[in-house]
């Protein structure tokens, strides 16, 4: 499992093929990840849906909710986002943790500000004091977009590092929207679509990884 560097001090990780498919209801894997981080139980997600809706972890009960996004205040529950070249953005901070999952509709729609900020609410911290991991996601090198993709991305994304012709990087414009909002930001990973070890939509994969973090106990 891929982990970053910038957080170390919190249990979290991407998964890929070695972890084996997370899609749900398709046996143990992701509960397995869950105790293995060194939670208590499940490991919680949502229906995601590609738009902007995040919610507390703590309110989620029998019925899947539709979401986009995670945020957790309670040590020892496992967060997690499915993707397979959208991008999953893992935020940290002293009393809070959220698990982001950011297509190029989730991005346009500025999904990492919005996580960020009912991150900070949910634990009382400020931006500054929030460390992300941008995860494996399809990259610049295989995504070749229209018009509506471009100019949705350019509204939120500072900068124009992810745009290069017709081809847009989700990760450095999510990497680029969280720095300009104050945030420390690691991207790690390489392309879902064209490197190795990893699950792609676009290669014709109905299978899921994961982007899962929890927020240790304290002293832990």
């Amino acid at each position: 499992m891929l982990r970053s560097d910038l957080l170390s001090g919190t249990p979290h990780g991407f998964t890929g093929r070695a972890e084996g498919d997370m899609r749900r209801n398709l046996g143990d894997a992701p509960d397995r990840l869950a105790r293995g981080l060194g939670a208590g139980g499940q490991l919680h997600t949502v229906s995601q849906v590609h738009g902007r809706a995040v919610v507390r972890a703590e309110s989620l009960g029998d019925t899947l909710v539709e979401a986009d996004g995670l945020v957790c205040t309670t040590p020892g529950m496992a967060i997690a986002v499915r993707v397979a070249d959208c991008v999953p953005v893992l935020l940290s901070a002293p009393g809070g943790v959220a698990a982001l999952h950011a297509g190029w509709r989730g991005t346009a729609a500025d999904i990492v500000r919005v996580g960020l900020r009912e991150l900070c609410e949910a634990a009382g911290i400020e931006p500054g004091e929030v460390r992300a991991a941008v995860g494996p996601s399809i990259r610049g090198c295989c995504y070749a977009v229209g018009e509506e993709v471009i100019a949705g991305v350019g509204e939120v994304a500072p900068g124009g590092d992810w745009l290069r012709g017709n081809h847009v990087d989700l990760a450095v414009a999510n990497a680029a929207i969280l720095a300009d909002c104050g945030v420390r930001v690691e991207v790690v990973g390489g392309c879902t679509r064209c490197g190795e070890g990893w699950y792609s939509h676009r290669a014709g994969h109905a299978e899921r990884q994961v982007g899962v973090i929890l927020l240790p106990a304290v002293g832990a």
